[in-house]
Formats: C-alpha cells, structure tokens, sequence
C-alpha cells in the first residue's frame, strides 16, 4: 500500500529541504505563541489587554519568521513553475468587464476595489484556529450585475499574488451561501478546509484564489422570487465569477492561467461536482469535500422524517447511548479500539436493543418514539416525488459512532439541542437551536418550492408541486452521473468525504459514485474520478481527515500521476498545529485495518482492505 505522508507533502519533491523548512518554522512559530500565551498574567476582560514585556521584546522575532516562512515558501514554489509578475493592481478600479466576456447573461460586470495588501502576519482566528502568514498581493473585489432587476448582484473577491505561479484556485461557498468567499485561505473565516493546517495556502504557493458570495448577501432567502438569483445560487454565479475572474486575470499578467480547478466543502462541494457537470470544459480539476449533493433529497427527506425526529427527540443522554451502544458493537472490527467505526458502511443499526421497557421513555435506554427516530435519520428514505437524474430515493445518514461528537454531529445538523417547536409558526426563519438540516429544509420548502415564507412545512405535501421540486433538483442537485464531457477534456475530480459526517451522510456519496461507475465503467470512472472516505472524521474534516488534496489534483492534472489508494489523513491541533494522529483515508470501497503491531497514531500501522461493495449491506437487518 502506498501512504501520501509527510514525506509527499506539498511539492515536497521538487522542492526538498525547502519544504521542511518552511514546515519547521511554522510549527515552531505555533509552539512559540502557545507558550506565550501561557505566559500571559490574568487581564480583567472590561480593560484592554497590553502586550506583556515579553510580548513586545518578542514581536520583531515573530514577524522575522512569518516573513522567513513566506519568503522560504516563494523561493521553494519559484523551483517548480517560473514566476509571472503582477503588472496591475490599484489602476484595476472601475475596469470594466463586458457581457459578451460572460458565459451567461448578464449586465456585465465592474471592479469597485483594488488595493495591494502588504504581508498579513501569523495569527489565530477568532475561534482560536491558528493562520499561517498571508503573502503580498492585490486584493480585487466588484460586483457582477443582474438582467433581473429583482435579483441581487454577484459579488466577488480575486487575490493576485504578486508573483505568480500561473495557476488559478476557485471556491465555493457554504450553508445557504451569501457570505463572500474572500479566499487568502480560501473561506471567508477559516482554512482551505481538506489540506492539512501546517501546509502553505495555495495564495502562499502563488495561486491567485478567488471566490463570490452566490449571488446574494446574508441568511435572507427571500431573493429565491427572482429565478435568475436562484439559478446563481445554484451555479451559474460561480460560472459568472470564473468567466470575470480570468478576464482580470489576463488584464492583472498579461496571460490566461495555466490550470484553473475548483474546491469546496459542503454547499460548497455541491457547487464544485456540480460545475464539472454542467461546465464541463471550465475547470481542469475539481476538489470536493463532504459535497451536498442530493440538496434537494436530503432536504426534502429531512422534512419527511420531521415529525419522527420531533416525537421521539433525542436528548444528549439518548445520543450518548446511541453512540455509545454503536461504538461497543462496531470500534474493533478494523483491529483497533479507537472510538472510530472504519468499517463504516458494514455497522449494524442495532438501537433496537436500546428499548426500554414497554418502549415508554427511560433514563438508560431509548423508547419506541426515540428508536423510530434514530432508524428515520439512519435508513434510506423513498422519495415521494422522483428528482432529477433517476434519483428515486436518498441513502440515509447511516451509522457513524460519532453521533455524541463534540462539534457538527447529531445535536447540531440532525436533532438539534432542544425539541423543536410543533406546530413552526407561519414565517418563522432559521431556529438555531431546531438542527441545521431542519432548518434548511423548512426555509427550501417555503421559499424555493411552495415560494411562500409563511406557509408551515408541516403541511408540505410535495407531490402537487412535483413539477417544481424537478425543476430545483435539475438546478441543485449534482446527481448527474455521466461526466464523460468532462473525463474527455481530461478533467480530474477527487472527492473527500469523513465517514462520521453527520450532516451530509457517506451512503449519499458513495450512492453517487456508484451510479457513475453504472453509467460510465470502472475504467472511464477511475480516469476522472478518485473517492476518499476520511475515517472518523465529521463534516467540516473534523477528526482525522485533513487530506493534501490539492497535492493530489496537481500530480494527477499536471504529471498524470494517478493518486494512489490510500492517502495519509491528518488530526491536528487547530491552535498548535501540533500533528495529533495520522490514518490513511482509503478509496472507497475499502476500510483502514489495524496491521496488528505499530504506533496506532500513524497511518503507517494500518492497511487500505476492500470490501464488498457495502451499499449491498443492509444496515437495517
């Protein structure tokens, strides 16, 4: 088995000590401010912090190794393409891009800012993740109009790098969209979110990265009337934002770029499948991780199984044991007990044997309610209306192990933190504390399907509005299964999906691939299509699932290195960027199994074993 590892990290290859130097410094750096911040006497929270003596001797330090890192960073990725100097920054504001330079209709478009943005140090998020250093560049923002004067503009977001590496990096959004994606570490708040935290962003290796905000702005989904803003939040803002971004581009250096590929997470790995299918000869390579891609099945079965998920709603002692009983049935079928279920798609949903006397509720066990409530968010469910592409049914959460997960498991996506509200008031909008996919499937009823914001979904049937739901699941859904137009033009698209994801569901996407291997073989799949599954990990790559997946893209774009079945997945600690744990993330449809001897923290100890194909397991026996 091959293992991508540290030894394979970003351009290590071409790059060789470069690449260690850099890693060195910034881990180094991590370690220097967590025992700074260590340091730190007591300050009252109402008076401002003052920088500590130490601080202020030590900032000169620490703005020499952010800049080191930076310039060690540059001269090493200098090594593998030859640089393009940026020869336009400020003088970009009110150019000017023309609709017939659009691939769809628009008005055209405009830059309304563009300002050089000097060396951005290292610094933590403000959820305590730690940055890395941001390098010089000119950061290019403007807006691309509408045709409908109902729906919202474009706004977009371009960082050109001052040397240029003649690649391009898109990204999607995320959620219900509107947040612009301003892309120097690719979200608008946060990390690239699949590659490992102590590797470089790709702006750092002299992509210029680029993002917008869907076509609309904030949680308001009201612009959904204008069909021309739905159309954008389902794709083409992200097709109209490419067209514009290369334009600008070429104006910034002078050329096109040599690649241009597309990554997201969630919504965004929606987004970003579903551009290979409908805009196929755009993107060389695509990047996908926990990608929505039944939006619509998931949506919708969500409101199904609403009224089970409200009856016998889950409480976190009933997680708890759900997890708990889940995790004693299923931990040590890969050879190791780790809290991780590898063998992800092969667990049996047993909670039946979680029922309390009689089924009435129970401090210790599950009642009746609460058990058809777990099989609801588990089992595959038939849709009542067929969506687009064949797509008759959606596969189910399945059984993960994490559903007591500290962050984005069951109590936030899938049940919520406390029993929802029954009947949900006319008009009522996001409920924080309902669970994200309940709220989503509320507001795309009421404000995408029905098309009216005080309609109760509790009284959504879909079937008088079947014509409807086809035509938003043909919009949203990427379901397509046929990408040869894609695989033609030589594109490549790698999926990452966590198996303890909780809010997107693993059966969904190995449903998908497995419908592309139906239309296409396994041998046409295999040459644009690779599908890692993460163990363990929850959306957002939680766990053990940080993967270089942009690595991965170039050697297969650029080298024709096919990626390899097994991968090194990293956990590692958001605010030292200490590496906690490796395992492979094995191609689906095998598992990571313990090799019996070994460090259980390095993927190195454990071995990609295929399975038969586990969608032909019924979880449900």
């Amino acid at each position: 088995m091959e293992i991508r590892g540290p030894g394979h990290s970003r351009r290590r290859s071409s790059k060789g000590e470069a690449g260690v130097i850099y890693l060195r410094i910034v881990q180094s750096y991590a370690y220097f401010i967590h025992w700074l911040n260590n340091c730190r006497r007591p300050i009252s929270s109402k008076k401002k912090k003052r920088p500590t003596q130490k601080e202020e001797i030590m900032k000169p330090i620490v703005y020499a190794i952010a800049a080191v890192a930076a310039i060690v960073t540059h001269s090493a990725q200098a090594q593998d393409r030859p640089a393009t100097a940026l020869q336009r920054c400020q003088d970009l504001k009110g150019f000017a891009i023309a609709p017939g330079d659009i691939g769809l209709p628009t008005k055209g478009a405009s830059v309304t800012q563009a300002d050089r943005a000097p060396v951005a140090e290292p610094k933590p998020s403000p959820d305590g993740e730690f940055g890395l250093p941001i390098p010089e560049r000119c950061i290019v923002q403007g807006r691309i109009e509408p045709v409908d004067p109902a729906a919202p503009p474009i706004n977009f977001n371009i960082n050109l790098p001052i040397n240029w590496n003649g690649m391009a990096l898109q990204s999607g959004g995320g959620g219900l969209g509107g947040a612009l994606i301003t892309g120097p570490n690719q979200k608008a708040a946060g990390r690239f979110d699949p590659i490992p935290l102590d590797l470089p962003y790709p702006l750092t290796l002299g992509y210029v990265t680029f993002g917008d905000d869907d076509g609309h702005q904030g949680p308001d989904v009201s612009f959904t009337k204008s069909d021309e803003a739905l159309r954008n939040w389902a794709s083409d803002a992200h097709k109209k934002t490419r067209d514009v971004a290369l334009t600008i581009i070429k104006a910034s250096y002078g050329r096109a770029p040599d690649r241009l590929y597309f990554t997201g997470e969630s919504a965004g790995g929606r987004e970003a499948v579903i551009m290979a299918q409908k805009f196929p000869q755009d993107y060389d390579g695509i990047i996908a991780t926990s990608p929505v891609l039944g939006w619509y099945a998931i949506h919708l079965a969500d409101n199904t199984i609403r009224d089970r998920l409200i009856q016998g709603w889950l409480d976190a002692k009933a997680i708890s044991l759900i997890a708990e009983k889940t995790r004693a049935t299923c931990d040590e079928a890969d050879g190791f007990k780790d809290g991780i279920i590898a063998r992800y798609m092969e667990c049996p949903n047993n909670v039946a044997t979680l029922r309390c006397p009689e089924g009435k509720p129970g401090d210790s066990c599950l009642s009746d309610a609460q058990i058809s409530a777990v099989n609801a968010v588990r089992e595959p469910w038939s849709m009542i209306v067929p969506l687009a592409h064949g797509v008759t049914r959606y596969a189910g959460f399945g059984v993960t192990g994490d559903e007591d997960g500290e962050r984005y498991q069951y109590a936030f996506y899938t049940v919520g933190t406390e029993r929802p509200s029954q009947p949900l008031e006319p008009g009522r909008g996001f409920e924080p504390k309902r669970g994200a996919v309940l709220n989503f499937s509320n507001l795309l009823v009421r404000h995408t399907i029905v098309q009216d914001p005080a309609f109760d979904p509790y009284q959504f049937d879909p079937r008088p509005y079947a014509k409807r739901i086809q035509y938003l699941s043909a919009l949203f859904d990427a379901t397509n299964p046929d990408l040869s137009e894609f695989r033609n033009r030589g594109g490549k698209i790698i999926i990452l999906q966590p198996s303890a994801d909780n809010a997107v569901g693993t059966p969904m996407i190995a449903e998908y691939y497995r419908s592309v291997v139906a239309k296409m073989g396994q041998g046409a799949t295999d040459e644009t299509l690779r599908f890692y599954v993460g163990h363990g990990g929850g959306h957002n790559v939680t766990g053990t699932s940080q993967v270089d997946t942009l690595t991965l893209l170039e050697n297969w774009v650029e080298k024709g290195q096919s990626p390899p079945d097994a991968v090194t997945a990293y956990n590692i600690d958001t605010t030292t960027l200490k590496r906690l744990r490796s395992m492979p993330a094995c191609r689906y449809q095998s598992y990571a199994k313990y090799n019996g001897s070994g460090d259980p923290n390095s993927a190195e100890s454990f071995t990609c074993e295929k399975r038969p194909d586990p969608l032909a397991f019924d979880p449900n026996p």
